[in-house]
């Protein structure tokens, strides 16, 4: 099948790439379908595009290899939705980035983490009840500095 893309023209995907967010996400909820799309081979950044809609494509980071301590509780619920089995759970774990002008400030969203079942194809975002995080994590190393500078 063939998708529409602002940033990658058109794409032939197979419908197994298809990740469903039954709930949608944040802002659009009525965008079920995306596909993960790596920036490039082992790159920490991955893009994730709406299967519908050309002009929906959010830039996503492995928040482990930024924030090396950082760490993600699931609630029940959350695993029961994306069918995640106890023992070798297959997931990855993505952060929001908001990249500004200069993408040297670009920031992650801690708080609330795109959460995938790679093996289902099932996804969303997860918003913890309660959680030290924010929504504007600077992600190099000079910004954090910065911040933490200024608390």
């Amino acid at each position: 099948m063939q998708i529409k893309t602002a940033l990658f023209g058109e794409l032939d995907i197979s419908a197994n790439d298809i990740i469903h967010f039954p709930e949608g996400l944040p802002a659009f909820e009525t965008e079920k379908q995306f596909i993960l799309i790596p920036l490039e081979e082992n790159s920490p950044f991955f893009y994730l595009q709406s299967a519908k809609r050309a002009d929906l494509c959010l830039l996503l980071a492995d928040p482990f290899t930024f924030f090396p301590g950082y760490q993600v509780e699931l609630a029940d619920a959350v695993i029961k939705q994306l069918e995640i089995p106890e023992e070798n759970p297959p997931i990855i774990v993505l952060s929001v980035l908001t990249v500004p002008g200069n993408f040297k400030k670009t920031t992650a969203n801690l708080m609330a983490p795109i959460v995938i079942n790679i093996e289902k194809k099932l996804g969303l975002q997860f918003i913890p009840q309660k959680t030290d995080y924010n929504t504007k994590h600077p992600l190099f190393s000079e910004n954090k500095k910065s911040a933490q500078e200024g608390k």
